[in-house]
C-alpha cells in the first residue's frame, strides 16, 4: 500500500499512542488510511481483533469491498443490513444500529475500535455502548466536532481520544487529492409575505433573547422561534424554480441535488424531469431495490440528476457527480462539508466540480459570506448570483 503524503505524516502520530481521531475531508482517503492502520496493527499484534463501526448499510458494504480490494487477508464478517454475527471474528464491520447485538461477543481489551463518521456516536445511548477499555482506537470524520452540543468533548473524545491530525479541502486540493472546485452562491429572494413572516420571527427571537439574557438554545420558546424561522427560509417558494434554472444554465455532466425534505425533493424531481433531464429520487420513501436501482442508473449515466435529502450526506462515494446543488444554505457546517465532499472525488473524466448553494435570507448570507472569504483567500473561485425577478 503506497501512502499519500498526508497519510504517511498522520500514521506515526496515530501509531505512537494507537489512539485518536483523523479529521480528513471526504475523498481524502480516510478508509485507505484506516486499512493501513489495520494491517500494521495486526502485523504487530496478530492475536488482536478489529471492530469497525459505521453509520449506514451503504458504508457497511463499502467497507467490506475496500477491505477485500486492499488484500486484508483476514476473516471479515458483517453485522447489519440483514447480516448477523453470532460469534467473535478477526474483523467485524457493524452498523451503529446493530452494534448492541454483538457487544457480548466483542472483547474490547483485545480489539482495535475504528469508528467511521465518528461524530455519529456523539449521543449518550451510542456512547455508552462504546465506552470500554479498548486496546486501541481510531476515529474518522471530515467533521468530528458537533454543531449543537458539547458531546464531542463529553462523549466522542472520551472514547476515541483527541483529534491528532487535520487535512482540509484546501490541503487536499493543493495535493491534487480532490478535484479543483468553484463555489456559486445564488440568492432566491423571499416572497413579500415570506419576508413579513421572517421579520416577525426575527423580532420574536430578539425579544426572547433580551428577556433571557442571551441566545441560550436550551430555552424552548427561543429554540422554537429559531426553528420556525429556519423552516420558513428552507421552504421558501422561489428555491425550487431557481434551482431548476441554475441547473439548466450551468452545464454539468451530472448533478446531485440536496433538498430540505422529501416533499421538496419530490417537487424538484418532478419539475426537472420536464426540462429534458433524466432525474430520479434517492430517499427512504423508496424501498431498497428502487434506491439501489436509481443509484446504479446514476453511476452508469442513465440518469444525470439525483435528488436526495440527507440520504447521501455522509460517507457514500459518488465520484461520478461533478455538480452539487444545495437548496438549503442554512444547513449546519458539518452537513455542508459532507455535501460538498460528495462531488469532489477525482475521476479521469472530471476536470473540476461546481457547488451551487441557494440562499434566501440574511441569516444564510452571513454564514455563506464567512465561508466564501475563507475559500476565496485560498484561491477557490467564488461567485454570487441573484435570481432575476
Amino acid at each position: 500500500m503506497k501512502l499519500r503524503s498526508w497519510q504517511a505524516e498522520a500514521f506515526p502520530l496515530w501509531w505512537d499512542k494507537q489512539q485518536g481521531i483523523i479529521k480528513v475531508v471526504t475523498g481524502g482517503g480516510k478508509t485507505f488510511f484506516a486499512i493501513h492502520c489495520i494491517k500494521e496493527y495486526l502485523k504487530a499484534s496478530p492475536k488482536k481483533d478489529i471492530l469497525i463501526v459505521v453509520p449506514s448499510i451503504a458504508l457497511l458494504d463499502q467497507w467490506s469491498e475496500a477491505l477485500l480490494e486492499n488484500n486484508v487477508n483476514q476473516e471479515i464478517v458483517l453485522n447489519g443490513g440483514g447480516e448477523k454475527v453470532n460469534k467473535s471474528a478477526k474483523i467485524i464491520v457493524t452498523t451503529i444500529d446493530s452494534l448492541k447485538n454483538i457487544l457480548g461477543i466483542v472483547n474490547a481489551e483485545n480489539s482495535l475500535l475504528i469508528v467511521d463518521e465518528c461524530h455519529k456516536i456523539g449521543t449518550e445511548k451510542r456512547g455508552d455502548m462504546l465506552n470500554n477499555n479498548w486496546s486501541a482506537t481510531l476515529g474518522l470524520s471530515a467533521t468530528p466536532e458537533r454543531d449543537y452540543d458539547d458531546n464531542f468533548y463529553v462523549i466522542i473524545k472520551k472514547i476515541l481520544g483527541d483529534i491528532i491530525f487535520e487535512y482540509d479541502y484546501i490541503d487536499a486540493r493543493d495535493d491534487e487529492v480532490i478535484v479543483n472546485f468553484s463555489l456559486l452562491y445564488a440568492y432566491a429572494p423571499l416572497l413579500k409575505e415570506e419576508e413579513k413572516k421572517y421579520e416577525n420571527f426575527s423580532k420574536s427571537i430578539r425579544r426572547r433573547a433580551a428577556t433571557i439574557g442571551g441566545h441560550n438554545m436550551d430555552d424552548y420558546p427561543l429554540k422554537m422561534h429559531v426553528f420556525n424561522r429556519a423552516r420558513l427560509i428552507k421552504n421558501s417558494k422561489n428555491r425550487i424554480p431557481y434551482g431548476v434554472d441554475l441547473i439548466q444554465k450551468y452545464k454539468r455532466e451530472s448533478w446531485i441535488v440536496f433538498t430540505e425534505n422529501k416533499k421538496q425533493a419530490k417537487e424538484f424531481n418532478k419539475i426537472i424531469n420536464t426540462k429534458g433531464f433524466k432525474s430520479a429520487l434517492y430517499n427512504t420513501d423508496l424501498d431498497s431495490t428502487e434506491r439501489l436501482e436509481n443509484l446504479n442508473k446514476f453511476k452508469k449515466a442513465d440518469l444525470n440528476v439525483l435528488v436526495t435529502c440527507t440520504a447521501l450526506d455522509e460517507g457514500f462515494d459518488m465520484p461520478e457527480a461533478d455538480g452539487a446543488l444545495i437548496l438549503s444554505a442554512s444547513s449546519s457546517k458539518r452537513q455542508r462539508v459532507q455535501r460538498m465532499g460528495r462531488v469532489l472525488r477525482i475521476t479521469e473524466s472530471k476536470p473540476n466540480a461546481l457547488i451551487v448553494t441557494v440562499y434566501s435570507s440574511k441569516t444564510e448570507f452571513d454564514k455563506l459570506m464567512e465561508e466564501a472569504k475563507r475559500y476565496h483567500k485560498e484561491g477557490v473561485p467564488v461567485s454570487w448570483k441573484r435570481q432575476d425577478r
